[in-house]
């Protein structure tokens, strides 16, 4: 595996972590600065949602690699390995752009592009590994 894979590798969760972590923040900054008019109660799903897809999104990303790494050979095996990795990966993408969508109204727009950049971010290593699977 070169070395721009194992970068993007490492680059994606982390971008992710970053991503979710400050949706957080600017999700509890809104609420202190008043910008909902709802009770504290309420602003826990989009938080909780928000640590949710971060979660699904992390063990999906493990989940690929794991899947690329044992579909080594050129069996019937192998190639079932990695039509599933990449089923998992087009599920991932789904998710960030619903994302993307959905943070994508005014006071969340700083959400909408840290989703953005860690879609680009996926869909590079997306395409690294598919040219290395070759």
């Amino acid at each position: 595996m070169d070395r721009t894979c194992r970068l993007l590798r490492y680059l994606y969760p982390i971008v992710l972590v970053l991503t979710s972590g400050t949706g957080v923040l600017v999700l509890i900054e809104n609420l202190k600065s008043e910008t909902y008019d709802i009770s504290q109660d309420s602003i826990s799903l989009p938080i909780g949602v928000t640590l949710i897809i971060f979660l699904t999104l992390a063990l999906m990303h493990l989940l690929q690699i794991l899947l690329l790494g044992w579909a080594h050979t050129n069996s019937l095996r192998g190639l079932l390995l990695k039509i599933s990795a990449y089923l998992i990966a087009t599920l991932s993408l789904l998710i960030l752009v619903d994302r993307i969508v959905y943070w994508s109204m005014p006071h969340h727009t700083v959400i909408a592009i840290l989703y953005g950049v860690t879609a680009v971010t996926f869909v590079a290593f997306q395409m690294q590994t598919f040219a290395q699977s070759k």
